[in-house]
């Protein structure tokens, strides 16, 4: 049994990491468990408690960026040390998924934040990306030959989150009409994500009788609260401004026509899996892992910029073809699956 170390401890308000450990155990070839939990040198300390095979980072800015420049210095040292210590001394293999080419807020210690993952990079053995248009544009902003890059996309979250309300009565939840058209927005609220771009452009090209509803945890309590007031101009958006719990998640998908994510950037998404799992047509920009997951719906994915001509498509398009693409995006996110991560953890098996 290969024993395989997971940094850092995600929460539970993610079962990303959780869902991807237990599906590689159920292949019976790895052990996959949590390292120690801690900010500073988790990569040593969990070298010498648990004596792993091999080192799994899903990612780093949590040992990188703090609240001030003087912390981000402090901590990108000792996780420099950290790294040093467990490929050169304990010479651990260590495999890391880029989830974003950069962390989004970032804040002090940003200049130096891609130093430092240029600087891990070359140490690490693999580094896992979520989309084939991920590798170059990886290979080119951190230095290394694209041959260290797989390309393993996330699972899918449809046996995970229930989907047991009915259309009409999530609408009687949410104070939608039966008529209403309905456009959700889900997700932590964070400038990148484009809500404020959304709502300007709602507001211009929306049809009277569209809905668009905004719901997830804030971020940023500013920005959350700058949300909040430009929808109050407008009664046909509505703003759920707090973490909607698991159980929830369907009230609001299946309430909703069609999911909108008008990303300013991004790599990877969790938002878009859910969605589609949720048989969601998506209205989205083609960045990042979107373009390549939302392949059977073109007609909604626009170049940066587009998000007004996008709702104008979204608009001529009968609810029978809204259907399909629904249909067809759930029968695509279907095609992966959380054990796929396994196959790196193979490769470094047999190499050893």
């Amino acid at each position: 049994m290969i024993r395989v170390c997971v940094l850092p401890v995600a929460g539970r308000e993610d079962p990303t990491q959780m869902l991807m450990m237990q599906a590689v155990n159920q292949q019976g070839r790895f052990e996959m468990r949590h390292g120690v939990h801690a900010r500073f040198f988790a990569a040593t300390r969990t070298c010498l408690r648990d004596r792993p095979d091999l080192l799994y980072f899903d990612w780093i800015s949590r040992y990188i960026i703090g609240r001030s420049s003087l912390v981000s210095f402090i901590k990108m040292v000792a996780f420099w040390l950290d790294v040093q210590i467990a490929v050169n001394i304990f010479r651990r293999p260590v495999v890391w998924s880029l989830h974003n080419l950069q962390s989004h807020e970032s804040g002090p210690g940003a200049s130096w934040e891609r130093r430092l993952q240029r600087y891990f990079a070359r140490h690490v053995t693999i580094i896992r990306v979520f989309s084939q248009g991920a590798v170059a544009r990886a290979s080119i902003l951190l230095g290394v030959k694209r041959e260290k890059l797989r390309v393993v996309p996330v699972g899918n979250y449809v046996e995970y989150y229930p989907s047991e309300i009915t259309p009409a009565a999530a609408r009687v939840r949410l104070g939608l009409g039966a008529g209403d058209f309905v456009l959700l927005w889900l997700g932590s609220i964070r400038p990148y994500k484009g809500l404020h771009e959304l709502i300007e452009i709602f507001r211009q090209v929306a049809l009277p009788h569209w809905r668009l509803v905004i719901a997830g945890k804030p971020f940023i309590a500013a920005y959350a609260a700058e949300i909040a007031a430009l929808a109050k101009a407008d009664e046909r958006i509505q703003v759920d401004a707090r973490f909607i719990p698991e159980a929830e998640l369907q009230v609001f998908y299946n309430a909703a026509d069609v999911a909108v994510l008008p990303f300013a950037e991004v790599e990877n998404t969790s938002s878009l899996i859910v969605a589609m799992g949720f048989r969601k047509p998506v209205v989205a920009p083609d960045l990042g892992v979107i373009g390549e997951r939302l392949c059977r719906q073109r007609e909604l994915v626009y170049q940066p910029g587009g998000l007004a001509d996008a709702l104008t498509v979204l608009a001529a398009l009968p609810r029978e073809r809204l259907e399909e693409i629904g249909e067809a995006n759930y029968t695509e996110v279907t095609k992966y699956q959380w054990k796929d991560m396994g196959v790196i953890f193979q490769e470094l098996l047999e190499k050893k």
